[in-house]
């Protein structure tokens, strides 16, 4: 049963873009390309989210 998240993200798209770039380890990249996909509107929820991802959607709520 796959809902709309409702996670409130402060950062802007370019703000997390900025921070993407800054990101040294693959977790650290993939959890702030999650807010982002989130942000710019690209998935909308969390089963979306973890197919784009890779990851199990338990995984991705967590």
């Amino acid at each position: 049963m796959a809902r709309v998240t409702k996670v409130k993200i402060e950062e802007s798209a370019e703000e997390l873009c900025e921070l993407l770039k800054k990101q040294k380890t693959a977790l650290g990249k993939e959890r702030i390309q999650a807010l982002y996909l989130l942000k710019i509107g690209q998935v909308k929820t969390i089963q979306d989210l973890a197919v784009v991802l890779g990851r199990g959607s338990a995984t991705v709520q967590r």
